[in-house]
């Protein structure tokens, strides 16, 4: 068995690898030949124990991302098992891992649902999480335009710079969320806030907003209205979307329900490509996510 460290991750796996291995193992999802469970908390000794398992027959392999979290922070392991042999394959260390996959995911479901290749593009957060946010939105994506909007302007605005010279694009700093989101047609949220940034009443007539941060049910990075008046609403498990999510919990509770459907369910190969003028996915991460980030890594190290 193996253990890889963060530094073999950064070297060993880009987001084009992750992106590519993720649709793979939603289109195996939906059809009934991967699995997982949502997240379990565990309370211990003062933080939360938390456990992602998930199986991907076609790879044979099944496997779990795990961490405690506390005041003092986290860190994320991956340990993967190959099915055919029932042995260990390896331990990963996951926090760049849990990075890249978390900014391809909703690059892939944008990608799925917008037909322009030139959205203007808007990021709120400016954090770590919302390098690869934006990082999975370019390998998509040729923005017309690209915003950033945080709740501290000098966060936001180191970001843009680091950003610009990374990617060698141009990265316009909003100073309020009307400035942001304005005529924003994707829209990408990483934060923990409480109180929403983002509200219905600024959306745009035609927008796709994902929603990536705030997994708890005391967060929320959108109001009801931008939820509500959407066409379709994306979550990837609805049994972990009522426990963790603000956002879904409300919606359950007052919208149409009608419109609310499973991450797997466009993995149909339909096209889905314009079909909705606005429409949101609430991601919260499920371990399948992160096995398949794992299983395009150990492809690059050449384990099996």
């Amino acid at each position: 068995m193996r253990y890889i460290t963060e530094d073999e991750v950064a070297e060993n796996l880009s987001m084009s690898d992750v992106i590519r291995d993720l649709k793979e193992a939603l289109t195996y999802l939906n059809h009934g030949k991967a699995r997982y469970y949502p997240r379990q908390r565990l309370e211990a000794d003062g933080g939360i124990f938390n456990t992602m398992p998930a199986a991907v027959d076609p790879w044979h392999i099944a496997g779990l991302k795990t961490y405690y979290a506390s005041k003092r922070g986290g860190r994320f392991v991956v340990t993967v098992f190959d099915t055919s042999g029932d042995k260990p394959l390896c331990i990963i260390e996951a926090n760049k891992l849990g990075q890249l996959r978390t900014g391809a995911l909703p690059a892939i479901v944008s990608r799925m649902l917008i037909r322009e290749n030139d959205p203007v593009f808007t990021l709120i957060g400016s954090g770590y999480q919302a390098e690869t946010q934006l990082e999975g939105i370019l390998n998509q994506f040729r923005p017309a335009e690209i915003r950033v909007f945080s709740r501290n302007m000098k966060h936001a605005e180191s970001f843009a710079s680091k950003m610009q010279d990374r990617h060698a694009v141009k990265i316009k700093v909003a100073k309020t969320p009307g400035e942001a989101l304005g005529n924003a047609t994707l829209i990408s949220s990483i934060t923990d806030t409480v109180e929403p940034v983002i509200r219905g009443e600024i959306l745009g007539e035609r927008y796709h907003l994902n929603l990536c941060g705030a997994n708890l049910l005391n967060r929320r990075e959108a109001d009801s209205r931008a939820v509500s008046q959407s066409e379709i609403v994306i979550v990837e498990s609805l049994n972990q979307a009522r426990l963790e999510s603000a956002e879904i919990s409300e919606f359950e509770d007052t919208g149409d329900l009608s419109k609310m459907i499973e991450m797997k369910d466009i993995f149909d190969g339909r096209d889905y490509s314009g079909k909705y003028g606005r429409s949101v996915f609430k991601t919260m991460g499920i371990g399948l996510e992160d096995l398949a980030a794992a299983h395009a890594l150990m492809k690059n190290l050449g384990i099996s």
